[in-house]
């Protein structure tokens, strides 16, 4: 219940699915928590909760892809919670399945954007704050198109892809700092964004379901804590057995 006490925690993407699941999981686990994201009223009920429940939360306004709001974000977290050490990178949107040919430009950039970009921005924010400190965990949420091709069009898979070697570098440049930067890549999740979806890949988990978001949570809980101090560079798959079988 305390594997997080004494850590600062920023979550991007906080105010749905996994973000806001991962969110509430790290403040049942003792952390601060700064609950990320454009929705306000949605945010604000989130951390409503968390502190009722004993925890600690704030909501900072975030748009990951405005440099301006994210320094605001970070400098409001560091000044009512502490410094942070770490980070959950999980803003993300998904793609219409669309190919190559079907994609256009300002789609695909779009989504480049907010999958590639966002992340680059947040993290390269916050990581001065975690070496300064000599220490840190960064948890990117990847996918399992970040290993495949199918669980997304064109624009998503590449973003999903980017996401991995972004993490592996991350990981080479400063693991000897103290970060630990790892990559968490669920399968199929029922969450807002998949919604609707209906999906030939559930017939083919070995779970025979699709999973939660409060399952990707304690996964994530993990890899933020000091019980995964060996794991760095990893890609932690969380899919129910589905990419086994690809």
């Amino acid at each position: 219940m305390n594997s997080l006490k004494g850590h600062v925690a920023f979550v991007t993407g906080g105010t749905s699915g996994i973000g806001e699941a991962t969110a509430r999981a790290f403040a049942k686990a003792g952390a601060k928590v700064a609950v990320a994201g454009r929705k306000e009223d949605i945010g604000s009920q989130i951390v409503k909760e968390i502190n009722e429940a004993g925890g600690q939360a704030i909501f900072v306004e975030l748009d990951v892809t405005e440099s301006e709001k994210i320094k605001n974000a970070v400098k409001k977290t560091v000044k009512e919670l502490g410094p942070i050490d770490i980070l959950f990178n999980s803003a993300g949107i998904h793609d219409a399945y669309d190919t190559v040919l079907d994609a256009d430009e300002e789609s695909f950039s779009n989504l480049m954007n907010i999958n590639v970009n966002g992340v680059f921005l947040v993290t390269k924010e916050i990581l001065p704050i975690m070496l300064e400190n000599g220490k840190g965990s960064i948890i990117t949420v990847g996918s399992q198109g970040s290993f495949v091709a199918g669980p997304g069009g064109i624009a998503y898979v590449t973003s999903k892809h980017a996401l991995v070697g972004f993490n592996k570098q991350l990981s080479y440049d400063f693991g000897d700092k103290g970060i630990r930067a790892n990559l968490l890549a669920p399968g199929f999740i029922e969450t807002p964004m998949t919604e609707g979806i209906e999906d030939e890949r559930l017939k083919d988990i070995p779970a025979g379901r699709a999973g939660t978001a409060e399952e990707i949570a304690k996964v994530a809980v993990f890899l933020a804590s000091d019980d995964a101090s060996y794991l760095q560079g990893s890609e932690i798959t969380a899919d129910g057995g589905w990419n086994i079988g690809r």
